[in-house]
């Protein structure tokens, strides 16, 4: 089973705001955010796709990731990390809650040079900056969002097949795409949330689909059922490393 060597590459450490705001506060918070945002193309797509994910139940919540080989496509490291629920959802407020799962994690990543994904919306909010806005922002990467359904916007009529894909617009302004990653199945919506344009993200959910959600998301949201579940060992928040999990099912081949 292939595993990825950190080779002394350490990532950028991602910092938590020295205060989350109050939901009162959060769509000023967020609106402030947009003017940090970057939409630049890669001018390289990286190796690495790191998909993130997090699992609740019972005051308890599962952050997941997955770095996900674009080159040879399959997953070579994969980690999970449990920690106290940090606040409940409500809608349009899920970086509120994801968010402070997500990031110590992902301070943990073996490799440098990434791109993140996570199962939320980036520009494709009512606010310009939903989940994958925060965490890329925070941690000066490369993100996109990959989500289920829409939160905002119109789109046009879509075709069957896979790969074909509408721009989603909002307010006048293009803020995502709905995109086919099945033929025939339920597409998915996607939107840039850090230093990627939409073309380029909507390319890396294609690259990475095999199901309708791309497989770094798919796996990562496997590993956190299963360790919230307790089919599998995770980490506490307190641990000094994240522990390795025994391999999961769709795992490296």
């Amino acid at each position: 089973m292939k595993r990825v060597s950190g080779q002394g590459d350490r990532p950028p450490q991602g910092q938590e705001p020295a205060g989350w705001p109050l939901p009162a506060e959060a769509e000023a918070w967020a609106r402030h955010l947009v003017g940090r945002l970057k939409q630049a193309p890669l001018a390289v797509l990286p190796r690495w796709v790191v998909g993130a994910d997090v699992a609740y139940d019972s005051g308890v919540a599962v952050a997941a990731a997955v770095v996900w080989d674009l080159k040879e496509g399959f997953p070579v490291w994969w980690r999970a990390l449990r920690r106290p629920i940090s606040a409940p959802y409500q809608p349009g407020l899920f970086f509120l809650r994801e968010a402070p799962c997500l990031l110590p994690l992902l301070q943990r990543l073996p490799v440098r040079r990434w791109v993140g994904m996570v199962h939320g919306h980036g520009t494709a909010h009512p606010w310009g900056a939903g989940l994958a806005c925060v965490v890329g922002a925070l941690f000066k990467k490369p993100f996109l969002g990959c989500a289920g359904a829409l939160l905002c916007g119109q789109v046009s009529p879509l075709a069957e097949r896979r790969g074909n894909w509408v721009p989603v617009t909002h307010e006048g302004k293009v803020v995502g795409a709905l995109v086919r990653t099945r033929d025939r199945a339920k597409p998915v919506a996607v939107s840039v949330g850090h230093r990627l344009k939409l073309p380029q993200a909507v390319q890396l959910v294609l690259a990475t689909s095999r199901y309708r959600l791309p497989e770094p998301l798919r796996l990562a949201d496997q590993l956190a059922s299963a360790v919230l579940a307790g089919a599998l060992p995770g980490a506490s928040l307190a641990a000094a490393t994240v522990e390795a999990v025994a391999p999961f099912q769709g795992g490296c081949p």
